[in-house]
């Protein structure tokens, strides 16, 4: 894991340099270690999890997406691996499937804590809900986010955006 390391180190520092052929070519070693890692050890989904992380850093949502479902194949209570999942959904509009995953994270999460904010996952799972037009369960959620963190950036935003999108479909 400490090459892997080493190579993301590299391929950020050529990113900030805009040396884009080193980036791609120092991305493609680490993603080539992962996969042999991952052939070595078939029962860890840390190395899934961490190549997901690397697309994700990217922006490369769908090739995420491959890994992160892999990785709760072989992890499947790992409550932080479908909140990744739900925020590769969101961002690739895929509103229905970010939302499952979303659910999903709240069960896993009662039983396996993972650490993350449950107003993020409320104020993301009110972003995908406001994509299937569901503006009641979108503000409902929004409405934890305001009791959990009732300074998070863009909630007064998001809420007025969702209640003109009601207001509109009405």
């Amino acid at each position: 894991m400490k090459e892997v390391k080493q190579l993301l180190e590299k391929m950020r520092k050529a990113q900030l340099d805009k040396d884009t052929k080193n980036a791609v070519s120092y991305l493609q070693a680490a993603t080539k270690r992962l996969d042999l890692l991952a052939k070595q050890s078939p029962d860890d989904a840390s190395f899934h999890l961490k190549k997901a992380e690397l697309y994700i850093s990217i922006n490369a949502h769908k090739f995420a997406e491959k890994d992160l479902l892999k990785a709760i194949s072989i992890d499947p209570q790992n409550a932080r691996t479908l909140y990744m999942l739900g925020k590769v959904y969101l961002k690739t509009s895929a509103f229905k499937l970010a939302a499952e995953a979303y659910d999903k994270f709240f069960l896993l999460d009662e039983t396996n804590p993972c650490g993350i904010q449950h107003a993020t996952v409320y104020f993301e799972r009110a972003i995908a809900r406001n994509g299937l037009y569901w503006y009641d369960e979108a503000l409902d959620d929004l409405e934890k986010v305001t009791v959990l963190q009732p300074k998070m950036p863009q909630l007064e935003q998001s809420i007025a955006t969702i209640k003109k999108n009601k207001a509109a479909a009405q």
